[in-house]
């Protein structure tokens, strides 16, 4: 019977072996998209949603590096070079370095553009002071050094297209060359700063990440470098460039360390080398959880990955149960159910396999709760987590016992170790029995908990390396435009009602500028006129059109009366704009990112750019009471469901202790069930108290540490309760778990991204704590 089910399971194993290996070589099997971390809610609004993917996509899109110097030649030299080794590089689908735009098309589009994008001031003074207007368009018409305009004089009398342009670029400080078509910006300083973009393909940007994209940039830090010339980068898709590849390089270092480290310990402990046999439920559990998660979502996350390696500890906890009482001599005979000699494998399998199958089915079950979490990464977390441990199972009690048939233990110094740390213990349990030391641990337990800090931040979940933050923000300040994740997002059944509703929000925010809360906004209704406010403006063209004392100052410089006359005419018959048709033309490239078009039916949405925020509690104020109006914060709503989904995690571990004291009461009567679930119970209670004494937040990862926590002391409890092997002897395989987990979650401690550092803390503290109070179970028998 035992070999047809070793047998059913080395070909379960095999195929799960060939399906990972197909998965990992022919699919995109690794997920690197931070937004494939965020909880997913389970009615999203559909106009937010539009929102944040128009938001996104700009973000993440496309990548841009400025290239600075004080020497102005220089830099627009080394941007140059910059962008043939991008293009010759193909990371990009496009990379745009220089603009030289047709004139005619341009021309084109101005003439079209003009009525409709007139500036307020140029409309108060036509309804107002038209005398003054014409008078102003005179002056400049006669003037070589006024602003250029791309129409010339007699496609354009009525001056509408010298302000195209100028509203083409949004709140910009961004300059065009006329000699080499390049954008650039000058700082304070009087340093040149020459810009490069390059598009992703859709399918190398941020969800894929690129492999080539951080050396490409580090090749063109070191062109400008030999120039004499700074560089700054910025893009979503260098960020999760950059968190993949240290989640890659910390994957790879914390499983290499923690099997180098667990495996010394386990020579220097057993002093033979059949323990490198226990690698083999290592590699089951890690197969069969990475098998299970391609399975259920088709891709794992590398986060996912990042915490799978912490597992290594966990995956030997059986192996090392059923194995460390070899060492304990005598006691281990007596309790290896057998009349042959010493500690023999398959009897010492049987003995400890109901203890390993209530530590399973407790451990499992709770992993199997977090499946009704709303978070993707936990939910995947979970899936692999719980497969892994199964695998791990199956390859202890099928494959190890024949591979250590002939083992023979060694008298090892691990057993008078134990012995006497065992016999320590017994003398402080006594001592700490004292009502001193009870009342010097509640308060400490009290002062902990009371300090705790139950916090989320988005910010902690991925390594924003300070360096380039920094670029990212000084970019924003040379642009002057801020594209943060803080913005406003406005709604209405048309699209002229869009227009007016966002000039309606920029009225109200209007005086937090002078406050100084608000630099500024960015919105459509900066860049086009409402339809019925364009048709406004043409029956005020035509009312002037009879006025021809309005125009006398076109009369002054030579312009016939007629022609003034037939371009008021003309420009009133042009048919009005609409918002869609507004902003096809090139020069509109900058504010389409804002029109979200018709987001679901009757339902047409628009973005406001918020720049310069200082007060976003003042700009919520300010838009109290405007209908179709929604404030959008994106990390702050994410720290919320992720707050929501920490307690629900919470609540959802608390139903399956609910479960496991059923299962024990069953197994061990109601007081020793209750014992058992005291154990894992203390000890994140205790953990969070910790935390709070170390000053690490209680956050979403923290938590699912703690559920961990809960899950090895449920093993240890019931081990030190249940299987009948010495005192010694239990405690040796105790701590032997304790030391191989710990390791890998120091290790996980040590890593570069917040979030998973503290899942690593939390969990290596837990393990401390969960061997303690399971020593106290312990008892001879």
């Amino acid at each position: 019977m035992h070999l047809t089910i070793r047998r059913i399971y080395t070909a379960l194993m095999v195929l799960l072996l060939g399906f990972a290996v197909y998965s990992v070589a022919a699919t995109q099997w690794l997920q690197t998209d931070l937004t494939a971390l965020l909880p997913q809610e389970e009615r999203p609004d559909v106009l937010l949603q539009a929102a944040d993917r128009a938001v996104e996509a700009q973000l993440n899109t496309q990548v841009v590096l400025l290239a600075g110097s004080a020497d102005a030649e220089k830099a627009f030299q080394t941007a140059s070079e910059i962008a043939a080794l991008w293009r010759k590089s193909q990371v990009f689908a496009a990379v745009d370095s220089s603009v030289s735009p047709d004139l005619e098309a341009v021309r084109a589009d101005v003439r079209r553009l003009g009525l409709a994008v007139l500036p307020p001031e140029q409309r108060q003074l036509l309804f107002e002071e038209p005398k003054r207007y014409f008078q102003e368009r005179a002056e400049a018409a006669v003037n070589p050094f006024a602003a250029p305009s791309p129409l010339p004089l007699e496609q354009d009398w009525l001056g509408f297209g010298r302000f195209v342009t100028e509203r083409a670029q949004p709140q910009s400080r961004l300059q065009w060359n006329a000699d080499n078509g390049m954008l650039f910006t000058e700082d304070d300083s009087g340093k040149t700063w020459v810009w490069l973009r390059g598009k992703l393909p859709e399918t190398n940007n941020l969800a894929n990440g690129s492999d080539n994209l951080l050396p490409l940039l580090q090749q063109s830090r070191e062109l400008a470098a030999k120039n004499g010339v700074e560089t700054l980068s910025a893009g979503g898709a260098v960020f999760a460039a950059a968190s993949k590849a240290d989640a890659e390089r910390e994957s790879k270092l914390m499983s290499t360390a923690g099997l180098l480290l667990t495996f010394a310990l386990l020579l220097w402990v057993f002093r033979s080398a059949r323990v490198f046999w226990l690698t083999l439920p290592l590699a089951a559990g890690m197969l069969a959880g990475l098998a299970a998660a391609l399975l259920v979502f088709g891709e794992v996350h590398i986060l996912t990955i990042v915490i799978g390696t912490s597992l290594v500890g966990m995956l030997v906890d059986f192996p090392l149960h059923w194995l460390a009482p070899s060492v304990f001599g005598t006691a281990a005979h007596r309790y290896a159910l057998s009349d042959g000699p010493g500690w023999q494998a398959e009897p010492a399998m049987r003995h400890v396999l109901p203890t390993f199958a209530v530590s399973l089915l407790i451990t499992v079950a709770g992993y199997a709760f977090l499946w009704f979490t709303p978070l993707p990464v936990l939910r995947q977390t979970a899936v692999f987590s719980g497969f892994a441990l199964l695998g791990a199972f199956g390859a202890t009690v099928l494959w190890l016992p024949p591979l250590f048939a002939r083992y023979q233990a060694k008298s090892v110094p691990f057993t008078g170790l134990v012995e006497r740390l065992y016999s320590l213990s017994a003398r402080m349990k006594i001592r700490l029995h004292r009502r001193g030391w009870w009342l010097v641990g509640g308060i400490l337990l009290a002062v902990g908990l009371w300090r705790s800090n139950w916090h989320d931040d988005i910010r902690q979940w991925v390594n924003m390396p300070p360096a380039m933050l920094a670029e990212a923000q000084k970019i924003g300040e040379l642009s002057g435009t801020d594209f943060g994740s803080r913005y406003l997002v406005v709604e209405a059944g048309s699209e002229d009602e869009l227009l007016r509703k966002n000039a309606e929000v920029g009225r109200a925010l209007q005086p937090l500028a002078a406050q100084q809360k608000l630099a500024g906004i960015q919105s459509l209704d900066q860049w086009l006129l409402p339809a019925a406010e364009q048709q406004k403006l043409q029956n005020r063209l035509r009312e002037l059109a009879k006025l021809p004392e309005n125009w006398q100052p076109m009369r002054e410089i030579g312009v016939p009366r007629q022609t003034v006359r037939n371009a008021l005419n003309q420009a009133a018959a042009t048919p009005p704009l609409t918002l869609s048709d507004g902003l096809k033309p090139a020069l509109a490239e900058a504010w389409r990112p804002l029109y979200l078009g018709e987001a679901a039916p009757g339902r047409f949405a628009s973005i406001i750019r918020l720049n310069g925020l200082n007060d976003a509690a003042a700009v919520q104020a300010g838009i109290k009471g405007l209908a179709g109006v929604h404030w959008a914060d994106k990390r702050s709503h994410l720290n919320e469901l992720f707050h929501h989904t920490r307690n629900q995690a919470a609540w959802l571990k608390l139903a399956s202790y609910a479960l496991a004291l059923l299962l024990l009461w069953r197994m061990f009567g109601i007081k020793r069930g209750i014992t058992v679930l005291a154990v894992p119970l203390a000890a994140a209670v205790a953990t969070v108290a910790v935390l709070g004494w170390v000053g690490i937040p209680v956050s979403l990862f923290a938590m699912f540490g703690l559920l961990l926590v809960s899950a090895i002391g449920v093993d240890y409890a019931v081990y030190a309760v249940a299987a009948k092997h010495s005192a010694p002897a239990r405690l040796g395989g105790m701590l032997l778990a304790a030391l191989t987990t710990g390791i890998s979650f120091v290790l996980l401690g040590m890593s570069s991204t917040p979030a998973v550092a503290a899942f690593g803390i939390t969990v290596a503290v837990g393990t401390v704590l969960n061997l303690w109070l399971a020593g106290w179970l312990l008892e001879e028998k």
